[in-house]
């Protein structure tokens, strides 16, 4: 993966990171927090969706050259290995987004 992709990952560490290590969640901080992985997390989504249609191509050209589909996935997979992490910090990612949504709403509920 490129510099960038890895800045945007080491910056949402950062964030998770804050996050579990709040002791006291103020909203406002939370709200902040949301925005910065939201929008790394669709930075993260549009770099996912190039290495999918590499992948993809990949598999296509393998299957037209005679490998199963099975066999041309697994090739696929060794030559673009991005998609495995990608996939999995952004579903990590999505997981704490939700708990800091919920959060927020928690926060909100006690206010009222």
């Amino acid at each position: 993966m490129n510099k960038e992709v890895e800045d945007v990952i080491e910056t949402m560490e950062g964030i998770i990171n804050n996050y579990h290590t709040m002791n006291k969640p103020d909203g406002h901080v939370l709200n902040d927090m949301l925005r910065q992985l939201s929008s790394a997390l669709y930075y993260l989504e549009t770099v996912r969706s190039d290495y999918h249609d590499k992948w993809q191509t990949a598999v296509n050209v393998l299957v037209k050259g005679g490998d199963s589909v099975s066999r041309a996935e697994n090739e696929a997979h060794v030559q673009y290995p991005e998609m495995y992490k990608l996939r999995r910090t952004i579903s990590a990612a999505n997981g704490v987004r939700e708990a800091m949504r919920t959060n927020i709403s928690f926060l909100k509920a006690e206010i009222n």
